[in-house]
């Protein structure tokens, strides 16, 4: 067998003309329309709404990340680590803790040592003087006190009051001229993106989507809905009724009513007789013998 004959023998038969028109019908018909949709779609997505999210992010929403963090955040930031932080860090370090630190050490240190070593002195020494000692202990612990208390005030007027007055000033104008007009900037600022960007995107978007939903989809639904209807429909109809007087007719008077005819005539009745007149007496003659021979 030469390859010529395995490739005919292998090629598969083309269908009848009677069955292969209408199948090219449906083709052109239901495919063609359908594949075109298909493509349309595809291609309306890939090059109109695919790319949407990713250009509102690289000339929208990032350029106003970037102005935001450049405008409001940075100088928020500096304004309050170099305006207030850094500041009220200096006078609290320079003007309170210092100032207390030299008191104690210089002040209030020897002045308790020099009354514990006199203590201890006068109380080895002598007994005689411990009302006198007491007394003087006592003049001497109210006249510490009246320092302490002086010193107390005058830390709290000279000090912590013109410290506290000046970060309530610092905080004030930090709010009045440094926050609070941010904070008016950042609500104009979202205010004018929402107005004149993000609201007009959104408006532009739905008229987009309402116009192809209105001018595109809805009449390619209708289309392919009139097309269903007055083509596909019918087609499917001319398809079943040849299918039905056809291949059914074809079928139901050459095969099948032959072969009920053969049946009925030739193979039933042959059966019938070789049942009757063959097999059935050759199994009496056969139970005979055997029962004749004691086998049975």
């Amino acid at each position: 067998m030469t390859s010529l004959e395995k490739q005919r023998q292998e090629r598969p038969e083309p269908l009848p003309g009677w069955l292969a028109w209408p199948v090219r019908v449906v083709a052109v018909a239901v495919v063609v329309p359908v594949k075109l949709l298909w493509e349309l779609l595809v291609a309306f997505w890939r090059y109109v709404l695919e790319p949407i999210p990713r250009l509102l992010y690289r000339y929208i929403l990032r350029p106003i990340g970037i102005a935001i963090d450049y405008v409001i955040l940075r100088p928020l930031m500096w304004v309050l680590r170099y305006l207030i932080w850094v500041p009220l860090v200096w006078v609290l370090r320079n003007l309170v803790v210092t100032p207390l630190a030299w008191l104690v050490e210089h002040v209030i240190a020897p002045v308790l040592q020099a009354l514990w070593d006199a203590t201890v002195w006068l109380a080895k020494r002598t007994r005689v003087f411990w009302i006198a000692l007491g007394k003087g202990i006592l003049y001497v612990l109210w006249a510490l006190a009246q320092a302490i208390r002086w010193t107390a005030i005058a830390v709290y007027r000279y000090v912590l009051r013109p410290i506290g007055l000046a970060v309530a000033w610092l905080v004030e104008t930090g709010y009045r001229y440094g926050v609070r007009p941010l904070g008016l900037a950042v609500a104009w600022l979202a205010v004018a993106i929402w107005r004149y960007v993000l609201r007009p995107i959104g408006l532009a978007v739905a008229f987009v989507v309402g116009v192809i939903g209105y001018y595109g989809l809805r009449p390619a639904g209708l289309l392919i809905a009139w097309f269903w209807r007055h083509v596909l429909v019918p087609i499917g109809h001319a398809i079943a009724w040849a299918w039905n007087h056809s291949v059914v007719l074809l079928w139901r008077y050459l095969v099948v009513a032959p072969v009920r005819w053969t049946w009925q005539s030739v193979v039933a009745p042959t059966g019938r007789w070789i049942r009757d007149s063959v097999l059935r007496p050759v199994g009496h003659t056969v139970g005979r013998v055997l029962a004749t021979l004691g086998l049975r």
